[in-house]
């Protein structure tokens, strides 16, 4: 059974730096406009980052779990909750769209909540870290009419690839709870392209007939994919500027920015990924309800 973007939500408010923050409130804001509780939550993935002080132990899922309120109590007949981090980077959230519909056709799932977004350990603005500190979620359902999510198709690097983002212990000494180095690698445009395709050839897809929702890895990603697309930049719906790169929830702000620019109808969406040397792409027919 297909899978279908029921609401959504994004927080980029300054009051901030916190993720656990973020991800909160735009889940929090992202239920209430489907007027779904809480307990009817079935799973809850999370696909940030980079989060307050480093922390590890124990998963961010968990901690938003008891934050949002979901499943943190069982009765007979409450709907048991399962909550987990998946973490791949920009392509994170595309990859728990797939997650999230194998909960529904293994499980008696209703619904499925996504969290993504992620911040500097120390909670204020870094020069030499490249994202902007933000949140944002996603609820999915099964949809009941044709439509909703296909496969994810992805592209990557094939060469031995160092970690980007890290703590060296070593040369940190006790701020390790406040300090990460992200050495961005190059994004690599052909990466998309060739996700794009992929998922064009598989759904059966015109370009020209397909609206792309686009990352901002950098300020000209939009551009350069066009030039290698053959399209016209204007057919990408792309982050706002403003936001600069959420990095783990672009896919969820650009989608966001095509519902204010009221260019979500029965065309396709290409919800498009990419960070450093992996990009997916999956593609969405919206005439499919929750």
């Amino acid at each position: 059974m297909p899978t279908a973007i029921v609401s959504y939500a994004t927080d980029t408010d300054s009051y901030t730096g916190s993720y656990f923050e973020h991800a909160t409130r735009a889940a929090t804001a992202c239920l209430d406009a489907a007027g779904v509780s809480p307990d009817r939550i079935g799973a809850l993935i999370n696909v940030g980052i980079y989060r307050d002080s480093n922390i590890v132990e124990p998963a961010v899922s968990a901690l938003l779990q008891k934050r949002i309120g979901i499943g943190l109590e069982y009765s007979p007949g409450r709907v048991p909750s399962f909550s987990f981090d998946l973490m791949n980077g920009a392509c994170g959230l595309l990859d728990a769209i797939s997650v999230a519909e194998s909960f529904f056709a293994a499980a008696d799932v209703e619904y499925v909540l996504l969290t993504a977004g992620d911040t500097h350990p120390s909670l204020t603005a870094a020069d030499d870290f490249p994202y902007a500190s933000t949140g944002a979620a996603l609820l999915l359902g099964r949809a009941d009419t044709a439509g909703g999510f296909g496969r994810v198709h992805s592209a990557s690097d094939t060469r031995q690839l160092e970690p980007y983002g890290k703590v060296v212990l070593g040369e940190v000494g006790i701020h390790g709870r406040s300090t990460i180095t992200v050495e961005s690698p190059a994004t690599t445009v052909t990466f998309a392209i060739d996700a794009i395709r992929s998922c064009l050839d598989a759904e059966g897809v015109d370009l020209a007939s397909a609206r792309l929702l686009v990352p901002a890895p950098t300020p000209d990603f939009a551009e350069l994919l066009a030039d290698g697309l053959g399209v016209a930049s204007a057919s990408m719906i792309t982050v706002p500027r403003s936001v600069g790169d959420p990095h783990t929830a672009a896919p969820i702000f650009a989608y966001a920015n095509a519902i204010e620019q009221k260019a979500v109808d029965r065309r396709p969406l290409l919800f498009v990924a990419a960070g450093g040397p992996v990009a997916a792409c999956v593609c969405y027919r919206p005439n499919g309800e929750a």
